[in-house]
């Protein structure tokens, strides 16, 4: 499927926005009820944080359907960060503008520039417990980051490293999860062996 071909465009929002790639959709069920002529679709969207960073985005008629193509040039600009979006129709003859949709996409970084860790949050938070259980297992001298949450020391607490362990895992089997729902595959947890 060429994913160029503005005939193969996703029916729905983004959840994630590659910075640096092409990124299109359509809205196919707006145009009975406001049909292009006449009304206008738009994105407004403001990122987590502070300074929270805005993102403006204007649909163009696709026919009967409303059509949104962002070039490679325009999501490389964008700022890496979780985003909330709201959709409005505005009716051309007057202005009057209408929420109608909202939702959450995730400008994610340009891998072939960047060269922040790739790694999600829970990767890292094992991958720091993890040594912090060898360094305590093999009683040496490693330079080991500290792991505290609040006034809790976890370092030097094996019971606590073992909490914070089991729940960065279900944290990290919760983010696969939703990978996998996401590219429409199996995500029960359940484990198949064929023989």
């Amino acid at each position: 499927m060429n994913v160029f071909d503005t005939s193969n465009a996703p029916t729905t929002e983004p959840v994630e926005i590659i910075a640096g790639d092409y990124t299109s959709w359509k809205r196919v069920d707006l145009g009975t009820d406001y049909p292009p002529a006449s009304y206008t679709l738009s994105y407004v969207a403001r990122s987590e944080g502070t300074p929270a960073r805005k993102i403006d985005i204007t649909a163009s008629a696709d026919g009967t359907d409303y059509l949104v193509e962002l070039s490679s040039a325009t999501t490389g600009a964008y700022t890496v960060a979780n985003y909330h979006w709201d959709a409005y129709i505005t009716r051309n003859s007057d202005s009057a503008r209408a929420r109608i949709d909202s939702g959450i996409w995730t400008v994610s970084p340009n891998k072939t520039e960047s060269a922040d860790d790739p790694r999600s949050l829970p990767l890292k938070m094992l991958a720091h417990i993890e040594a912090a259980l060898l360094h305590r297992a093999d009683q040496q001298q490693l330079d080991v980051l500290d792991y505290s949450i609040g006034e809790t020391n976890a370092s030097r607490d094996p019971a606590k490293l073992l909490m914070h362990r089991a729940y960065w895992q279900k944290e990290l089997i919760k983010i696969n999860r939703r990978e996998r729902a996401r590219k429409g595959l199996s995500h029960s947890g359940t484990v198949k062996v064929q023989f």
